[in-house]
């Protein structure tokens, strides 16, 4: 049986005209009523990355969520908001400085903590999935130096609290496994519902030091991975050139293959966009997996660091799973030697001062 993904023009964050957008998007999919039943107790689950404002493009802009709310509202009241930032940055500091508080506390909705795990398959989890009935993911489009692309699939990662995820991002940058093991997290913990923020997305070199990109659209599905693959076509990537849904359509996750999508709303060949800016780093995408490592040696791409951003405020060093990063006499130095292009330092950033750089040769010296 085809999957179903609609699609739904959407050009501002007006409460109005967006909660118009997501109750259009859930309708033509089956509408709230087939994915939260009376009094059910839901977890909404946002890409809340890390402190960033709302027109940054970073994170799920809060009036989307609160659309969302608005829409479940109307099932029940049990509602709670949940999710971990990278790195050791706190959950109620980014709900603060994104806007979701103010949300929250405005529709009287409680923000949660991912302060207790549940084991799944060695995996950590927050237990809030155990507890709750449904689960509601709510990611932000965007690219990703990793991942290639960050949207339903990679938003389940956020799942997972405290430094479990840094430990993934160490076996970057063998893309692959790293598709590979955001598909078995994809499959430990499946949302019942997506619904992306793709009304202002971000191009370039997310997920965090990208451009925001006014792409104009709400996205929803029960099948994540059909998402994504509506969206790599979108912006002009091959649905299984995206490792994650590669990776989750292999194990039977969800559905990859356009054709066997029904689109609903708004026809993919209208949407498609031309200018669409993707990653630098995904010139490393076409080296074969095994061939990755040994050749980052010759591919002249790395981390570099904007001294008129940075503030020296050392989350870069603390970040990192390599320990790339030092503090030499109150300067913050990269170690290019340790270096794996993990990606976790420009992420977390909170200035976006760290960026992926092509390398320049230096001119010998005259003898």
């Amino acid at each position: 049986m085809k999957s179903k993904v609609s699609i739904i023009r959407c050009n501002s964050y007006n409460i109005e005209g967006l909660y118009a957008a997501v109750k259009k998007s859930i309708d033509l999919i089956g509408g709230i009523e087939n994915f939260v039943k009376r009094g059910q107790k839901v977890l909404l689950k946002p890409n809340l990355l890390k402190k960033a404002k709302p027109e940054e493009a970073v994170t799920t802009h809060p009036e989307f969520i609160r659309a969302v709310i608005k829409l479940v509202k109307t099932q029940t009241d049990n509602i709670f908001i949940g999710d971990s930032p990278g790195g050791t940055v706190r959950a109620q500091a980014v709900y603060e400085f994104c806007g979701i508080e103010k949300v929250a506390r405005e529709e009287k909705i409680q923000l949660i903590g991912f302060n207790s795990i549940v084991k799944k398959d060695n995996i950590p989890f927050a237990k809030i999935i155990d507890e709750v009935d449904v689960i509601i993911s709510m990611p932000k489009f965007k690219t990703h130096n990793l991942a290639m692309i960050t949207a339903a699939v990679k938003n389940v990662f956020g799942l997972i609290p405290g430094l479990y995820k840094v430990h993934a991002h160490k076996q970057s940058p063998n893309f692959i496994k790293f598709g590979n093991e955001l598909a078995r997290v994809y499959s430990l913990a499946t949302p019942n519902l997506s619904i992306v923020d793709a009304v202002v997305a971000m191009d370039g070199d997310g997920p965090a030091g990208g451009d925001p990109y006014d792409l104009g659209l709400v996205v929803a599905s029960s099948d994540a991975v059909s998402i994504d693959a509506i969206l790599s076509k979108i912006v002009g990537l091959k649905p299984l050139s995206v490792p994650s849904t590669k990776a989750s359509a292999h194990l039977n996750l969800g559905q990859a293959d356009i054709n066997n999508i029904d689109i609903l709303g708004v026809s993919l060949e209208a949407i498609i966009v031309r200018d669409f800016k993707l990653p630098k780093i995904l010139t490393l995408f076409k080296v074969p997996n095994f061939l990755t490592r040994s050749l980052l040696r010759f591919i002249p791409l790395m981390m570099g660091i904007d001294r008129n951003r940075c503030n020296e405020c050392q989350v870069c060093k603390n970040i990192c799973p390599q320990g790339a990063i030092k503090n030499i006499r109150g300067r913050l130095k990269l170690d290019f030697r340790r270096c794996i292009l993990c990606l976790c330092c420009s992420e977390m950033c909170p200035n976006n001062a760290i960026y992926l750089r092509f390398l320049t040769r230096r001119k010998k010296r005259a003898k």
